[in-house]
């Protein structure tokens, strides 16, 4: 389709995406199944050829209605007869095993709406997929590694039941990264990178960016505004920073190395507004400049916050039914509004209306292993409710 929004080549597979791609993750938190096939409509509707789904993208949304994100993206796919190009859909699972991974990508392309192998379609359009390994850090590698699931998703790609491989990661797993990326196997990687938070950039212990760049990995720039934690973050920042979403936008789209930002809008003004900051193409080098020295008088207070990414609960639930992100998204905010000078009496109003708060937590140190930041969970729970109450 004709679109305003420019592409970049992706990686050594031949295609080319647009530089701004759409993140499905927060179709989930939407009121209506409704909302969420608007959204998917403008997406297409614009011409952008790339979007970013899980199987693990699952949960209730405002109305109570249980959504599947996948079932959502390819439904909509499907109903299009205006595709005149293949769409490139990533899908990422937890499939470190064997078992593991046959169950996931299976249930994935059923999900999706792909029935056939080789040439994939949803509904009567092409389509390119992506299947990603969900979250690799140096536990999850070790598994990976060892378990002889490498070998079975090369023969999976080579049978036709995908097109490429992939994998995601986050901060702090570099080593994991790298291991990864020397395999040669992998042709496709989403990481996070963002103005506040450049660890996997030059501006971190090793260019991490650049390394799978220069492996011909496509690159997929996940988290380019911080997080969902920090929409009502960013609001605390206005008085102290000029950095808007767009400048964030296209502070990422500066970046040589990755190939598309994931822009993962709820709404369809905010991924408009995402395009809008696109078309005016990336911050020059003297302004990029700029942003980094500003983002970094406060990038400091913001480290170490929930970022509500949501991943935690999607294969794990409290024993104890803590709700631990909503009470850390809380503690969050209001650490950041009290080290600004922002009242945090409404936010200790919203921890007081919990029946089971951060003192319910037993310290079992379940959760810990599925938050991607690392955050020490049991921990920050008692310094939440020592800060809320």
């Amino acid at each position: 389709m004709l679109s305003n929004v420019k592409r970049r080549p992706f990686g050594n597979t031949g295609l080319k995406v647009s530089e701004v791609s759409f993140g499905a993750m927060n179709l989930r938190m939407l009121d209506t199944i409704e909302e969420a096939g608007s959204i998917l409509d403008y997406v297409l509707d614009q011409g952008i050829n790339l979007i970013d789904t899980a199987r693990a993208y699952n949960g209730q949304n405002g109305t109570g209605q249980q959504v599947e994100s996948e079932i959502l993206v390819g439904e909509a796919i499907a109903k299009r007869s205006d595709l005149d190009e293949p769409i490139v859909v990533v899908t990422k699972g937890h499939g470190y095993t064997l078992d593991a991974l046959e169950e996931e990508l299976s249930t994935s392309r059923e999900k999706l709406g792909i029935t056939n192998k080789g040439s994939l379609k949803m509904g009567e359009n092409s389509i390119k997929l992506v299947y990603f390994f969900h979250g690799i850090n140096e536990e999850r590698w070790k598994t990976i590694s060892t378990s002889g699931v490498l070998d079975r998703i090369r023969e999976m790609r080579d049978e036709g039941w995908i097109d490429y491989i992939g994998f995601s990661s986050h901060y702090g797993d570099g080593p994991a990264i790298k291991k990864a990326v020397d395999t040669g196997i992998f042709e496709v990687v989403e990481l996070p990178y963002n103005v506040f938070s450049r660890g996997l950039s030059n501006d971190g212990d090793e260019d991490i960016l650049r390394y799978a760049y220069e492996k011909g990995l496509a690159i997929i720039n996940m988290k380019a505004f911080n997080g969902n934690g920090m929409v009502p973050i960013h609001a605390l920042l206005e008085d102290f920073l000029t950095i808007d979403h767009a400048a964030m936008l296209r502070f990422c789209l500066a970046n040589p190395f990755i190939a598309t930002v994931d822009a993962g809008a709820r709404h369809i003004s905010e991924f408009a507004d995402d395009i809008a900051a696109a078309a005016r193409g990336p911050l020059p080098d003297s302004e990029v400049r700029e942003l980094k020295r500003e983002a970094d008088k406060i990038s400091g207070d913001i480290k170490g916050i929930c970022r509500e990414c949501m991943h935690c609960q999607e294969k794990f639930s409290c024993p104890s039914d803590v709700d631990f992100p909503q009470i850390l998204s809380l503690y969050g905010r209001a650490s950041v509004a009290k080290k600004l000078g922002h009242d945090i009496s409404g936010l200790q109003e919203s921890y007081s209306e919990l029946t089971i708060n951060a003192l319910d937590c037993t310290a079992c140190g379940e959760c810990k292993p599925w938050c991607e930041y690392k955050l020490d969970i049991p921990v920050m729970l008692q310094e939440a409710h020592t800060m809320l109450t």
